[in-house]
Order: structure tokens, then sequence, then C-alpha cells
């Protein structure tokens, strides 16, 4: 079984530590395996991170990621929040 940790994550991904904290708050993002540190640090499956990947793939790839972002902007830009 491998774990993995925020650190693991911003190394893995092309995300901050923020980044990382923002997106594990989103309902698709996989449950914690547990905690460390007196729950401060949460650690996750390494099986449950690379299954999110393959629904996500802008997780590993900058490109990606920007375009996602944009077409994000977009849409709150049509909707008038933005």
């Amino acid at each position: 079984m491998q774990l993995l940790g925020v650190s693991d994550l911003v190394r893995r991904w092309c995300y901050t530590r923020q980044g990382i904290h923002g997106l594990a708050k989103r309902d698709d993002f996989p449950k914690p395996f547990g905690t460390i540190d007196g729950g401060r640090m949460k650690i996750w499956l390494l099986s449950d991170i690379v299954t999110y990947e393959k629904r996500h793939p802008e997780v590993l790839d900058e490109r990606k990621k920007e375009h996602k972002v944009k077409g994000y902007f977009l849409t709150l830009q049509r909707a008038g929040r933005f």
C-alpha cells in the first residue's frame, strides 16, 4: 500500500499546495485514507489518486490545466459572474 501526502501531490502534479487543498475540497476528490501529525496532514491511497488522475488529466499536464481554467473563466464571464 502506497500513501501520498500533499507534498507528494505537489511534486506529482502541476499544482501548488494551496491548489491541492482547493481540489481536496471538491466532492469528486478522493476521500483521505487517514491523517497523521495529530490530524493536521491528510494522506491518500496512491490507487485512489491514480483513479482521480484518469478522470482529471489536467492535474498532470499544465496545458490541459490552462485550457480547463480558461474554460471555467469563460463560463463565469458568460454567466455575468466575472
